[in-house]
C-alpha cells in the first residue's frame, strides 16, 4: 500500500509538473503589441541584451548567444557566458553571426532592435521588450517564460521578488539620499524615479534627489545629463555610479567635496543596475542596495561573483 501511495504522488507530482508549462504551438504579445507564434520548445534561444540571458539562468537554462555592451559581457551572470555566442554589441547586433547560430527564439530590447526587426524575424520567432520599469520587467518575464513553455515558473519568480521586496520594505530604515549616475564618455547621466533601479532604492527608504521626469509621458526618458555643479547642489549621503569603460572616473575638483566621497560611500557598480530587468539581477541588485544603503542591518549578497560587486569610486585624469 505504502508502495502505491509512493508511487501515486510520483505521478500527481509529474502531472502537475507538466500542466504547469504550456503546450505547443503557444502564441505571445511582446511589447510591440506583436502576436508572436512558437511552434515547438526553443531549445536555442538568443539573448540580445542580458535580460533574456538571465531568464534563462532563472530557469535552469542558458543562452546560445548574447549581447555585449561596451564589448563586454555582463559579469553577474559568471563564467556561463563564455560559452556563448558573441552576438557584438547590444545596439547593433551581428545579424551574420545570429543568422549563423540559427536561434529557435531571440529575446531582445526594443529600443535597440526596432530599426531591424524584419530582420530579426527572417532568422526565427523574435521578441522585444521595453525594459524601464518594474512592470515592464513583470511583464516581460511573463511573457517570454510563456514563450519558453513554462509560464507557471514566471508567475512564480515575480511572485518571489515581490515577496523579497515586501520583505525590505517591511524593514524601519534609517532614511537616505542616492543619486544613481551613468557615465557616458565624459558626461554623467542622472537615472530619474521611474527606472527600475532608482524604484528599487525606494523601497529601502532612499529618496532619489534628482527625483522625477520632466516628461513623464515618456518612459524611455528615464535619464539626463546632469552637471557637476547640480550634483554639489544635491549633495546625496550615496552614489552609485556605473561606468562601461574601464579604468576611474574623470577626475574634477567638486568629486572631493561630495559627502559621499569624503565618507566613502561612492560606489561604482557593474551594467546589471542599468540593465536590472532579469530575475537574477533583480534580487542581486536589491540585496547589494540594501547592503550599501544600511550595512548595519544586511550584508552583501554571497551569490554575487567578486567581478560584479560594487566598489568604492577611483578617481584619475583620463
Amino acid at each position: 500500500m505504502r508502495r502505491f501511495i509512493l508511487l501515486f504522488c510520483v505521478f500527481v507530482s509529474a502531472l502537475l509538473s507538466h500542466s504547469a508549462n504550456a503546450q505547443f504551438p503557444i502564441t505571445v504579445k511582446d511589447d510591440r503589441n506583436k502576436l508572436v507564434t512558437i511552434n515547438s520548445a526553443p531549445n536555442k534561444v538568443a539573448a540580445v541584451s542580458v535580460f533574456g540571458a538571465d531568464l534563462l539562468n532563472a530557469l535552469g537554462m542558458q543562452a546560445a548567444g548574447i549581447s555585449t555592451l561596451n564589448h563586454q559581457r555582463s559579469p553577474y551572470l559568471g563564467d556561463q557566458t563564455q560559452h556563448m555566442v558573441d552576438l557584438g554589441e547590444i545596439h547593433e547586433t551581428n545579424l551574420e553571426v545570429l543568422t549563423a547560430l540559427k536561434p529557435d527564439l531571440t529575446i531582445g530590447l526594443r529600443t535597440y532592435t526596432e530599426p531591424f526587426a524584419s530582420k530579426f524575424e527572417e532568422i526565427g520567432p523574435f521578441l522585444a521588450y521595453d525594459l524601464v520599469t518594474k512592470a515592464d520587467s513583470d511583464r516581460a518575464i511573463r511573457s517570454a517564460t510563456k514563450a519558453l513553455g513554462k509560464p507557471a515558473q514566471g508567475i512564480e519568480l515575480n511572485q518571489s521578488f515581490n515577496a523579497q521586496l515586501k520583505r525590505y520594505a517591511s524593514e524601519p530604515l534609517k532614511p537616505q539620499s542616492v543619486v544613481f549616475l551613468w557615465h557616458w564618455s565624459d558626461v554623467p547621466y542622472a537615472f530619474f524615479d521611474h527606472h527600475f533601479t532608482v524604484q528599487m532604492m525606494h523601497t529601502l527608504n532612499a529618496k532619489n534627489g534628482v527625483g522625477t521626469s520632466p516628461q513623464p509621458n515618456l518612459k524611455k526618458f528615464d535619464s539626463a545629463p546632469i552637471s557637476m555643479e547640480s550634483l554639489l547642489k544635491l549633495n546625496p549621503d550615496v552614489i552609485i555610479s556605473f561606468k562601461g569603460e574601464p579604468g576611474p572616473f574623470k577626475s574634477h575638483p567638486v568629486w572631493q567635496q561630495l559627502k559621499a566621497v569624503k565618507n566613502g560611500r561612492a560606489y561604482r557598480v557593474a551594467d546589471h543596475y542599468v540593465m536590472p530587468h532579469g530575475p537574477i539581477a533583480r534580487s542581486l541588485i536589491l540585496q547589494e542596495l540594501a547592503h550599501l544603503f544600511h550595512p548595519d542591518k544586511f550584508s552583501a549578497p554571497t551569490t554575487l561573483i567578486k567581478e560584479a560587486r560594487a566598489t568604492t569610486m577611483q578617481f584619475g585624469e583620463l
